[in-house]
């Protein structure tokens, strides 16, 4: 199944690109792809790299794999080709970021999404339960959990005075539930990096963060393990 989507998805790209006699031309870097998605090229850019991603698939497969899906809403593909590759790029990426969106409220701290599991008492309840259980509203702080390959993420969000939160990321190995402390953890704000520590205390801690949309890289020497796309608006 997950052949034939490709195939499909290729297929649809192929096919549009020989309707509007386009070539794919030099690719795009991991760079230029942040500050499209991040909004920050020209108009006279923008569209130029948005006709290049429709053009060519393996540019679309780099900003597919390292942007989230919602990305995709600034091509102005196709309705059914645009479900395709939504399709296609959740079922690929589902397991791979840790999506949390809040809303803060005094002193409750609002569950608008996530696809992690949440920590209510001594209960770890999965994302799907939360919802059906219309358990939302948390005092203070909230923590959220999720499992990537050979790790688990812990991220708390506590809810302090004027608009500020303070974020806290702890990762500890799947099997063992032993804290690592060789990570690096970067919380980066429009695609510009804002602090970035390693986890040499068993844990991570960015204080009085503003509300906003951000993303929290976790990382080895070796490569990138965890995506975090937080999100806490008033």
């Amino acid at each position: 199944m997950q052949d034939n989507l490709d195939k499909f998805v290729k297929h649809v790209y192929k096919k549009w690109k020989q309707d509007n006699h386009v070539s794919e031309g030099e690719h795009v870097n991991e760079e230029v792809l942040a500050s499209f998605y991040d909004g920050l090229l020209s108009k006279d850019e923008f569209e130029h790299i948005k006709a290049h991603l429709l053009t060519c698939s393996d540019c679309m497969d780099s900003f597919a794999s390292n942007f989230p899906v919602v990305a995709l809403e600034k091509l102005n593909v196709p309705e059914v080709s645009m479900n395709v590759v939504k399709n296609l790029i959740l079922s690929e990426k589902k397991d791979s970021f840790l999506e949390i969106i809040l809303r803060l409220k005094e002193k409750i701290l609002e569950v608008v999404n996530t696809n992690g599991d949440c920590l209510v008492g001594l209960e770890l309840i999965p994302a799907p339960v939360l919802r059906s259980r219309q358990i939302k509203d948390f005092k203070d702080e909230v923590v959220i959990l999720k499992d990537f390959d050979d790790i688990r993420v812990e991220v708390k969000i506590e809810n302090k005075d004027k608009n500020v939160f303070n974020l806290i990321i702890v990762v500890k190995n799947k099997k063992t539930q032993q804290v690592l402390k060789d990570l690096r953890v970067t919380l980066i704000r429009e695609g510009l990096e804002l602090e970035s520590y390693l986890a040499n205390s068993g844990s991570v801690v960015f204080e009085h963060v503003s509300l906003g949309v951000y993303k929290v890289e976790i990382s080895s020497v070796e490569a990138r393990l965890a995506s975090i796309l937080l999100e806490v608006k008033a």
